[in-house]
């Protein structure tokens, strides 16, 4: 008997970037028949990811990045995504001297902005970019800079800075009285003061000690992203914006997508929300422990592509195929 085996509605070409002394992967997939209708720029959030969304050093494997590439691709739209700079990603740095210059989270606008010189120099096609999570921040940079870019998506995108994020997750009972966060406040303004705080002094309270593997140059780099005001930075955008977000992430809550389209004022801007999605779009119960919800690995949510391809096609292209 004779099995036939449908071919996938996609086709990938796996890429290198060269940027700040490192070589990075990446993969470009494109729809398997017809010309793409955008050419989207996934960019990828915080920690050590690799080009589908992986974070191997952790042992969790979401490839969120890889369903959303496929899923769109299907769609009509090609799609770049690409690894953090880390172990485990398949980054290897080939220029210690450049890589040495080109440090902390400005550094990823670089990295994103040559992904984006690949992406169109192989797809002549209005250009999205859609950053996730920290990700989100990283692409409102860019976009902020670059005359190329189409249009927006920020999928789970913070509204404030890191420091705000983390005291959000703090293990506090709901309604704790401003004292409970006092520790964790007065850390937080030695370290935007550009005080050295020993991992010592983090591990010996409950609200820092998760701080205290991070070294001196993590808590420079927290820093360096905690300066940036992604909801100002997003309402200086001209191009159009969609604020993408899950009700259930543990990491960046509902309340961020909001407060990102409310400061948008007046410039064209859509909000989508998916009550049941997690950070990584895998639909979860209620309730279920952030650690948990973190490392589910099923298909991410096929209505994010969805979502994200009718918005392009209804904004960005205005009823391209």
């Amino acid at each position: 008997m004779t099995v036939h085996v449908e071919a996938p509605p996609y086709v990938e070409e796996r890429l290198a970037l060269d940027s700040g002394g490192w070589r990075i992967p990446a993969v470009l997939t494109s729809p398997r028949d017809g010309k793409p209708v955008s050419a989207v720029l996934l960019v990828p959030g915080s920690l050590f990811l690799d080009a589908d969304g992986n974070m191997p050093f952790m042992n969790i494997y979401p490839h969120t990045y890889a369903d959303l590439a496929r899923q769109l691709a299907g769609q009509g739209h090609a799609v770049l995504r690409f690894a953090k700079r880390g172990p485990g990603t398949g980054s290897e740095k080939v220029d210690e001297e450049a890589a040495a210059r080109h440090r902390g989270f400005r550094s990823h606008v670089d990295v994103a902005r040559a992904a984006l010189d690949a992406l169109l120099a192989r797809v002549d096609a209005p250009a999205v970019l859609a950053g996730h999570s920290e990700g989100a921040v990283v692409a409102t940079l860019l976009a902020a800079e670059d005359g190329r870019v189409h249009g927006v998506v920020t999928l789970s995108g913070p509204a404030t800075g890191i420091f705000a994020i983390m005291r959000e997750q703090l293990p506090l009972p709901e309604g704790s009285p401003p004292e409970a966060y006092a520790t964790f406040d007065r850390v937080v303004a030695d370290v935007r003061a550009g005080q050295e705080v020993s991992a010592e002094t983090l591990a010996a309270h409950p609200t820092t000690a998760g701080m205290s593997q991070i070294g001196p140059e993590g808590l420079r780099y927290l820093a360096e992203v905690d300066a940036i005001d992604p909801a100002q930075a997003l309402a200086r955008i001209e191009a159009p914006v969609l604020v993408l977000q899950g009700g259930r992430d543990p990491s960046v809550r509902e309340h961020h997508a909001r407060t990102l389209a409310q400061a948008r004022g007046s410039r064209p801007t859509e909000i989508a929300l998916f009550p049941e999605l997690q950070h990584f779009y895998k639909r979860v119960p209620a309730g279920l422990d952030p650690f948990a919800s973190f490392a589910v690995s099923d298909e991410s949510d096929p209505a994010v592509a969805e979502a994200i391809a009718a918005w392009i096609r209804k904004v960005v292209v205005k009823g391209g195929r």
